[in-house]
């Protein structure tokens, strides 16, 4: 029998500074009793990860997609990725720059979605140009690249991995050309968010009501409303001035 879900956290760069570290031990802490897998690049030194858990288990992937976010997008976007994790339903990639409030994964993978993930943080230009008509249509180049900024450091999300794979394989050129877009930013979140759905339903996914209560970027998170499942958006440069993170010790 599959398990339901599995956790994964990328590690990027083995180095990962105080507020990394804050987000990696409070992910440890809050999603314990979940399979928890991270991934990191071949021969990665995850010495101050096993600081936190001496036992834990790593998936090991070419290094070539661990030396920026962006290479990382390629990989989000490949059919082998989810392959590695087909005993699960489930995944759950949670970068840290990203932070659960409450445990309600269980309740979400119940919920009949394929892909939950925060709504990007766009000016009023790019909100503009969101619609449907632009969404069914396609967008240019110089858009894709507006749409890929608002989902600057928006690191978790929720997929179902047979959705994810057969989107992949129907979208199969699609998803080449993403991968090896050199100046698109966030490649695989525009591309899951904008280009999946285009011309067929290939993924269910939340109204944008729904998608605020699994996640939102912590720039934007209201306080006086119900909080979220997690926030995303957090970084060394601004935890200090997110109000959710007043209250706690300094990450420095």
């Amino acid at each position: 029998m599959k398990e339901l879900v599995t956790v994964v956290i990328p590690i990027l760069n083995p180095q990962i500074n105080p507020t990394e570290e804050m987000m990696l031990h409070h992910c440890l802490e809050t999603l314990h009793k979940y399979p928890l897998i991270f991934i990191a690049g071949e021969g990665a030194d995850l010495s101050i990860v096993r600081e936190h858990n001496e036992n834990i288990d790593v998936i090991y992937f070419p290094n070539k997609y661990f030396r920026s976010r962006k290479d990382f997008a390629s990989l989000l976007l490949m059919e082998d990725f989810y392959d590695r994790f087909n005993w699960c339903d489930f995944l759950l990639v949670h970068e840290l720059n990203s932070w659960v409030i409450k445990d309600e994964l269980y309740y979400w993978c119940k919920q009949g979605y394929d892909y939950l993930k925060s709504g990007p943080v766009y000016d009023s230009v790019t909100q503009g140009k969101d619609n449907v008509i632009s969404r069914t249509l396609g967008l240019n180049d110089d858009e894709k690249r507006l749409f890929g900024n608002g989902y600057d450091d928006n690191g978790i999300y929720l997929c179902r991995i047979e959705r994810m794979t057969k989107t992949l394989k129907a979208k199969n050129k699609e998803a080449y050309a993403y991968r090896h877009d050199e100046k698109l930013p966030s490649a695989d979140s525009v591309f899951w968010d904008i280009e999946a759905n285009r011309f067929w339903p290939h993924l269910r996914k939340p109204t944008i009501t729904v998608r605020n209560y699994f996640a939102q970027n912590a720039v934007n998170l209201n306080e006086n409303k119900t909080l979220p499942f997690a926030i995303t958006g957090i970084s060394r440069a601004n935890i200090q001035n997110l109000p959710y993170f007043k209250p706690m010790p300094e990450a420095d």
